[in-house]
C-alpha cells in the first residue's frame, strides 16, 4: 500500500469564526478534572520512559491521553526512519490499523499527506478538510472510506535540525486548530520527543553493545590463535636455544683455539719483526768489526816488517771510523731493544694519582716547541679549565708524545708548514677524551685497520720500527683501561681521539 498520503497546510494561529474549540467544556470543574488527567497522563508517561517501557507502549498510552482531553480527535506519531527519507509506523491505537500499516514505508515529500509534507518542510501541517485540499486530491480515494476529514501534524524534533517523526489529529469533520489544540500539541510533540530520543538512544547503545561484543569474541579469538601460535614459537625457541647453546659450545672451544693461534702467530710475527729490525744494526756492526780486525792482522804483519808514517795515520782512520760506524749500530740496537721493552708496559710501578689535564698537556707542548718551531706548525689547545682526572700521568703523557712525534713524522711530509689542535673535555660524568687533530696530508684507507699493528709504517727502511702507535695503543687501551679511535681524509688531516676513564678503579690497574 505505496499511497502517499495527499495534504493541504494551513497554519492558523487564531481559530477562524465559526470554528469550535477542540475542547468544548463550559464547566469549570470538568476543565478542572480534565487538567488533572492530563497533569497524571504526562507524569505517567515520563515514568514510563524512565522504566524503558517499549516505545510503541509509551506512544500509544500517550496519544490516548491526548484523545482523552478532546472529542472526537483521533491521534498518531509516524517516525522518521535512520535513512531520513521513509516513514515508519510509530503509534495510532484508535486509528484503522490497515491505515496505518499503509502509511508505513511512504517516502516524505513536499506533497505527501498531512505527516510526509511536515516532515518533508520541518514545520507544522494544517490541513482544515481533506476532500477540497488540492494536496489531498490523488489520495481521496484512499482516506475516504476511514471518514476522516481533517488532518493537523506537527514535526517532532530533537533540536532545530534534527527531525525525529510527526504528532498527527484527525477528525471526522472539517476542523481548524483552536487554542487549546495548540496546547495539546505541543505536550504531545514533547513528550512524544523524549520518548522517542531515549529510544534511538537505547538502540544506539544496543548497536554499541553488539559490536562491542563482537570485537571482544574477535579478540577472545585472536587471543586463542595467538597463544596457540605462541606455544608453537616457544617449542620452536626451545628447540633453537639447544641448538644455540650446542653451537656456541663448539664456537667457544673454536675460539679459544683461534686465540691460542692468534698468540703464537702474533709472538711468531714479533719475534720475526725484532730479529728484522735488529739485523741491520747488529748485522752493520759484524761487517765493520770483522773489517777492522783484518786491517788490525794487516797493520800487525806491517808493523813487524817496519812501520810507516802514513800506514799507521790511514790505520788511525779507519780504526775511527769503524769505531764510529759501530757506537752507531749498537746505539740504534739499544734504542730498539728499549722499544721492544715499552711494548709490555710495565705498570706496576707506576702511581695513580689526581693530576690536571691542562698542566700535562702544557709541559708535552713545551717539549715539542722546538721541533713544531723548525717545521713551522702551529700548536693550539682547548681545555676544560680546571680539568682534574685521577690516572697515570706519565703513560698518558708516554701516549700522547708518541702520537706527537707520529704527527711530526708523518702528517706534513712534502708540506712546508700545518697546524696541531689539542682539546681534551668530559665525555661523560666518569670518562675523558683527549683529541689531537692536525691538518696535514691524511691516511690513506687501506692503511687505517693496520696503523696500530706491531711494526707497521709508512717509513720503512727510513729509521721508523713501526711501534710507536702500537705502544700508544698497549698504553691506553691495555693500561688505562680506555680505548683510541683514529678518522683520517687524505689531503685534509688526521684526529686521534683517547678516551679514559676520569678516576680508574684498582681493579683496573691490576
Amino acid at each position: 500500500m505505496n499511497q502517499p498520503m495527499a495534504a493541504c497546510m494551513q497554519t492558523l494561529k487564531n481559530p477562524p469564526e465559526g470554528t469550535s474549540p477542540a475542547i468544548v467544556n463550559s464547566d469549570d470543574g470538568e476543565k478542572a478534572q480534565l487538567a488533572e488527567t492530563l497533569r497524571k497522563g504526562q507524569n505517567q508517561s515520563l515514568e514510563m520512559i524512565a522504566k524503558g517501557a517499549l516505545l510503541t507502549d509509551i506512544l500509544s498510552h500517550l496519544m490516548l491521553l491526548i484523545e482523552s482531553q478532546a472529542q472526537g480527535v483521533y491521534c498518531s506519531v509516524l517516525l522518521l526512519d535512520d535513512d531520513g527519507i521513509h516513514i515508519r509506523n510509530g503509534a495510532g491505537p484508535s486509528l484503522p490499523a490497515e491505515y496505518m500499516q499503509a502509511l508505513d514505508g511512504f517516502e516524505i515529500g513536499p506533497t505527501v499527506g498531512s505527516c510526509g509534507t511536515a516532515m518533508y518542510r520541518k514545520e507544522m501541517v494544517v490541513v482544515s478538510d481533506i476532500m477540497s485540499d488540492p494536496l489531498w486530491e490523488p489520495y481521496k480515494a484512499f482516506i475516504a472510506p476511514h471518514g476522516f476529514r481533517a488532518c493537523w501534524s506537527t514535526p517532532i524534533f530533537l533540536n532545530k535540525d534534527m527531525l525525529l517523526g510527526t504528532f498527527a489529529m484527525y477528525y471526522r469533520e472539517v476542523r481548524s486548530p483552536g487554542p487549546d489544540d495548540l496546547k495539546l500539541i505541543d505536550v504531545a510533540t514533547h513528550l512524544a520527543g523524549i520518548a522517542i530520543e531515549r529510544n534511538r538512544k537505547e538502540r544506539e547503545l544496543a548497536r554499541h553493545r553488539d559490536h562491542l561484543e563482537e570485537l571482544v569474541a574477535a579478540r577472545k579469538a585472536e587471543l586463542v590463535v595467538a597463544k596457540d601460535r605462541a606455544e608453537i614459537i616457544n617449542l620452536e625457541l626451545s628447540k633453537t636455544n639447544a641448538e644455540l647453546a650446542c653451537t656456541l659450545n663448539t664456537l667457544s672451544l673454536t675460539q679459544a683455539e683461534l686465540l691460542r693461534r692468534d698468540k703464537l702467530a702474533a709472538l711468531g710475527s714479533l719475534v720475526a719483526g725484532i730479529a728484522h729490525e735488529l739485523n741491520t744494526p747488529i748485522g752493520n756492526g759484524l761487517i765493520v768489526a770483522s773489517t777492522l780486525a783484518e786491517r788490525t792482522s794487516d797493520f800487525s804483519t806491517t808493523y813487524a816488517q817496519g812501520l810507516k808514517r802514513s800506514t799507521l795515520e790511514k790505520y788511525m782512520a779507519d780504526a775511527s771510523e769503524a769505531s764510529l760506524i759501530l757506537q752507531r749500530n749498537l746505539q740504534r740496537a739499544a734504542d730498539l731493544v728499549s722499544s721492544f721493552k715499552q711494548i709490555a708496559v710495565d705498570h706496576t710501578t707506576t702511581d695513580r694519582q689526581e693530576f690536571s689535564v691542562a698542566e700535562l698537556i702544557t709541559e708535552i707542548s713545551q717539549a715539542f716547541s722546538t721541533p713544531m718551531r723548525q717545521q713551522s706548525i702551529q700548536l693550539t689547545c682547548d681545555i676544560t679549565n680546571h680539568m682534574q682526572i685521577s690516572s697515570l700521568p706519565a703513560l698518558l703523557s708516554q701516549a700522547l708524545q708518541s702520537l706527537l712525534s707520529n704527527c711530526l713524522a708523518h702528517a706534513f711530509e712534502g708540506r712546508d708548514k700545518g697546524s696541531i689542535h689539542i682539546t681534551a673535555h668530559y665525555k661523560t660524568d666518569t670518562s675523558t677524551e683527549i683529541s689531537i687533530t692536525d691538518d696535514g696530508i691524511g691516511i690513506p684507507p687501506h692503511n687505517l685497520p693496520r696503523i696500530f699493528d706491531p711494526f707497521f709504517t709508512s717509513k720503512l727502511g727510513a729509521g721508523s720500527s713501526g711501534l710507536g702507535l702500537y705502544i700508544v695503543h698497549n698504553i691506553v687501551c691495555g693500561v688505562l683501561n680506555g680505548k683510541i679511535e683514529v678518522e683520517s681524509v687524505v689531503g685534509s688531516g688526521t684526529t686521534f681521539r683517547i678516551v679514559v676513564p676520569s678516576g680508574l678503579q684498582s681493579d683496573a690497574l691490576n
